[in-house]
């Protein structure tokens, strides 16, 4: 097996693994097998028979990346509103503690 064979079937075993990591949500997973595909330098020589058939994982995979985020935003904006709702309430019940007790007292 030529090594132009072998390069370009570790890069696309490499982007196999990328996208099921992804599916699994494994992203530090899918960054280190990025990582790995930079760092082996194959992608500097890579065909562009072979760039067109990664080019789609690797959209997929940035497409993933992106609704992943845009939820995780969506969930921490969610998470601050109910945390300003329990802060609200916590007021309001500590401000109602204080008056019943100055209520008990005085009575």
């Amino acid at each position: 097996m030529s090594q132009v064979t072998e390069d370009n079937g570790l890069l696309e075993q490499l982007t196999r693994e990328a996208v099921d990591a992804a599916s699994e949500g494994k992203w530090d997973q899918v960054a280190q097998l990025y990582e790995h595909r930079t760092r082996s330098g194959l992608l500097e020589k890579v065909s562009p028979d072979l760039a067109k058939k990664l080019l789609p994982s690797d959209q997929w995979i940035m497409s993933r990346i992106r609704e992943v985020q845009a939820l995780t935003q969506q969930q921490l904006r969610e998470a601050q509103d109910h945390r300003r709702k329990f802060e609200t309430l916590k007021r309001q019940w500590v401000g109602s503690n204080t008056v019943q007790t100055r209520h008990r007292s005085s009575v």
